[in-house]
């Protein structure tokens, strides 16, 4: 690699360390964590052999917002990975290593590895330098050793003193309690977690820098005694589902009395999250269906694909229980976090479904692609969307239309939800005992949000707003 490239890889890594240090680490990192991925992303401008790519740095953007728009950390762990793996997926695009196009499950082991990949150059920096500096290595390693003899027996010398004389003992003590206090510090801290991340983050840039070959993965068959079986499954589980789509049509859809004298409420609550897995076992059992027919003819691979089409139409009529269930639920009951997410889940999911149909008839896509990338677009759609705000609007309008069974948990929400629980204060409607909830939440806001104590790293619009309602 020539020494131009390898100085600004390196640079790279310099500016990647200290940037994070700096707007990531601090504690109440808001405003600063996008503008680190700006700067991320001129870095990967200026070096990036190839620039098209670097449109995933839109979503990259999006998530990183959600520090600075919204106080809910729900999501900031899972947006770590999220991250990494679109800065995978946007090297593997610049080596042409990323076979989306291909129908096969290829291209996620790609991205798996590929997050891993910069691991192994992560030392790089350290071999080129060494090479560089050989004749100043040997003199380094003396200095090393001469550290090694001399701190410890300073150590011993320092020691003694301090015990014969009171004077020189304060004197030293106020010296090493001064270096303790830089050594307990956070700032060693963040200055590993700088190095790592800014090592890792080189890693990534010199895979784009340095492409390589790619393993190849066979495509699977099937033979006829598989269709055999793989009909024969499908039959059984769609018999069982008819069954159960006649139940969902009778009592849940269509209002029969329910027997055992279950309450609608209860019976939409005990069977949700058992749809919401089927769900999901049933696009699994499609997928492989699809799979393994797609490049067979014959009445085997012709009853295989209407079987598949039966159970994607079976599919949305459990989507559509789910759905009607958690809103029985939810009528009696109010939005929760949960609630809203599974709400948000099911109506993606729903397109997948319609999207399916298209895949069972021309398997010529990858469906898993348009899987994934449905799903990053619900993730992204949660991380800007304020959904405490939305919970709490429901919550509050559910109070002042006199269910009022759900308006303790929204005490509970964010700093995203203070413009509506500012509703319950000063009106007649609302019952003293919630009104002294709502002045105890924007109290304890205002005491553990402090704009001195944030920094301008910190600054956070929904935390600004929630403080200034509460003054």
């Amino acid at each position: 690699m020539e020494k131009t490239v390898q100085n600004r890889l390196l640079l790279y890594a310099l500016i990647s360390a200290v940037s994070f240090i700096f707007l990531i680490m601090p504690d109440y990192a808001a405003i600063s964590v996008p503008l680190f991925f700006v700067l991320q992303f001129a870095c990967w401008y200026y070096l990036a052999p190839e620039k098209k790519p670097l449109w995933l740095f839109v979503p990259i953007f999006i998530l990183s917002l959600n520090p600075f728009i919204s106080a809910n950390p729900i999501w900031h762990a899972s947006n770590v990975f999220v991250i990494i793996g679109l800065y995978s997926v946007m090297v593997l695009v610049m080596i042409d290593q990323f076979p989306i196009k291909e129908d096969s499950f290829r291209f996620v082991f790609n991205v798996i590895e590929n997050v891993f990949r910069p691991l192994k150059h992560a030392l790089l920096p350290f071999k080129w330098w060494s090479r560089d500096q050989q004749k100043k290595t040997e003199i380094i390693k003396r200095v090393a050793i001469g550290i090694a003899v001399i701190v410890p027996c300073l150590f011993i010398l320092i020691v003694m003193l301090a015990s014969a004389d009171m004077v020189f003992l304060k004197g030293t003590s106020r010296f090493f309690d001064s270096l303790w206090h830089f050594l307990d510090s956070e700032m060693v801290y963040k200055t590993i977690w700088g190095a790592a991340v800014g090592l890792y983050l080189f890693g990534f840039m010199y895979i784009a820098c340095n492409p390589g070959d790619g393993a190849q993965i066979r495509e699977p068959q099937a033979s006829n005694k598989d269709l055999a079986i793989l009909n024969a499954l499908l039959i059984s589980v769609l018999t069982v589902y008819t069954l159960f789509v006649f139940i969902q049509f009778r009592y849940l859809f269509a209002g029969a009395e329910l027997p055992y004298g279950l309450s609608y409420s209860e019976y939409a609550r005990r069977g949700f999250f058992e749809l919401l897995f089927l769900s999901g076992f049933n696009i699994m059992l499609i997928l492989i269906s699809v799979r393994l027919t797609r490049l067979r003819e014959g009445l085997g691979a012709k009853i295989a694909g209407y079987l598949c089409h039966y159970l994607c139409v079976v599919t949305i009529i459990l989507l559509t229980s789910s759905f009607y269930r958690l809103w029985l639920y939810s009528a009696d009951f109010g939005l929760t976090r949960l609630r809203l997410l599974v709400f948000g889940f099911l109506i993606f999911e729903a397109i997948g479904l319609l999207i399916t149909f298209l895949y069972i008839q021309k398997p010529k896509f990858n469906i898993v692609a348009v899987y994934l990338s449905i799903g990053l677009l619900y993730y992204l759609t949660l991380n800007i969307v304020p959904i405490d705000n939305l919970i709490a609007k429901n919550q509050v309008d559910r109070y002042f239309a006199l269910q009022r069974q759900g308006i303790e948990y929204i005490m509970t929400l964010s700093p995203d939800a203070a413009p509506q629980i500012a509703r319950l204060l000063g009106s007649d409607e609302v019952d003293e005992h919630t009104q002294q909830l709502a002045r105890k939440y924007f109290s304890d806001l205002n005491a553990r949000y402090s704009v001195e104590e944030r920094g301008w790293q910190g600054y956070n619009l929904s935390i600004a707003r929630g403080v200034r309602i509460g003054y």
